[in-house]
């Protein structure tokens, strides 16, 4: 066997995995010629020469994971296979229902990923610490699940195993209702009032709609699929959002009228929203509450972020997370730094010592 790990697929996910392993021991392959060259040139592998290896993971798009699972077994290409799917129980139907050899297979899904697509947006990094999901058919050998295992734990990614059924309704709720909400806002976009040059009321947008917005960037075509493979487990949550939209809209309406009556309606949403907010983990686990803000000003030019950085560093500081804001017409924005709460004060002393301009 010439390599240890064979990927199928160089775009975002298949060129980041073979980035996370430093390219060694690595073959790639794909039918789209530029996107294999890229790859090979950004170091994720060298080109597959046909020749076995010891495990292939499939970086494809849903419908051609079992044809392609089918020639590669029938070559004997590998002794274990999985796929990186992003909806695993129609897949896994399928699977059990083609001419794959079922034992030496194991469905898995990073729980990772960008609003960019393709060889040129992977990252070595793209799944430390993210959580990465098994989901092995009753059928998978111990080897086909260990071997998949082992990519995860060898790309920095977080083993968890659930059930195909069980990762559907999972993504269903914090990966693809996110997705149709962002692109449904912002296709809203679309008939945003426009001035005769061109400009609009969008060159005031700040944060709030850059984040709520920032995956409705992503592939059409991929989350089209996407979506087509795990209909039955978003609908419902597509269903339940259009219904607090719903209610918002007619209370908003009736106060625009002048009915003091929608205010409860409102204030309601806004209160679970918030409650809601705080239940999404930011890091290891923990909620965006568990942490404090400490907020720097800074002017628009090149190393203020890295400056930040490095003077938190030298004070001994964990910066949890970090957000930037750009202040829209101004040549200014500011930093936002996430910290354990017992070390909020410390920082902004040590960053005001540094001679940064702290705001909270």
């Amino acid at each position: 066997m010439t390599a240890r790990l064979l990927i199928v697929g160089t775009g975002l996910i298949g060129t980041s995995i073979g980035l996370a392993l430093g390219g060694v021991d690595v073959v790639v392959a794909d039918a789209d010629e530029n996107h294999l060259a890229t790859a090979v040139d950004r170091g994720a592998g060298r080109r597959w020469d046909g020749n076995p290896v010891r495990h292939a993971v499939l970086a494809l798009p849903p419908r051609r994971i079992a044809p392609e699972l089918v020639r590669l077994q029938r070559r004997a290409t590998a002794q274990t296979f999985s796929h990186v799917a992003s909806a695993q129980a129609v897949l896994q139907s399928d699977i059990e229902t083609s001419a794959v050899d079922v034992t030496s297979l194991c469905g898995s899904h990073p729980m990772a990923g960008r609003e960019r697509s393709g060889p040129s947006a992977a990252t070595a990094d793209l799944f430390v610490g993210r959580p990465w999901i098994l989901c092995p058919s009753p059928s998978t050998s111990a080897s086909a699940l260990d071997a998949t295992r082992q990519l995860a734990l060898d790309c920095g990614g977080e083993p968890v195993e659930l059930t195909a059924a069980e990762h559907d309704a999972a993504v269903a709720l914090v990966s693809h209702l996110p997705q149709v909400a962002a692109s449904a806002v912002a296709a809203v976009l679309l008939g945003a009032p426009w001035s005769a040059d061109g400009d609009g009321l969008l060159r005031l947008a700040g944060p709030g709609l850059q984040d709520t917005t920032r995956v409705a960037g992503s592939d059409p075509a991929l989350w089209t699929e996407v979506l087509r493979q795990n209909a039955a487990a978003v609908a419902p949550l597509v269903h339940a959002l259009a219904a607090e939209l719903d209610e918002a809209a007619e209370a908003l309406q009736r106060l625009a009228d002048g009915d003091g009556t929608g205010s409860h309606a409102v204030q309601d949403l806004l209160v679970r929203g918030r409650a809601g907010r705080q239940r999404v983990p930011v890091k290891h686990g923990e909620q965006d509450s568990a942490f404090a803000r400490v907020s720097i000003g800074v002017s628009d030019r090149p190393g203020q972020l890295a400056g930040v950085l490095v003077s938190a560093a030298e004070a001994g500081i964990n910066v949890e997370d970090v957000r930037v804001e750009h202040l829209a017409g101004r040549p200014r924005g500011v930093i936002e730094l996430l910290v354990q709460d017992t070390a909020r004060t410390r920082a902004q002393q040590a960053l005001a010592a540094a001679g940064w301009e702290v705001l909270a």
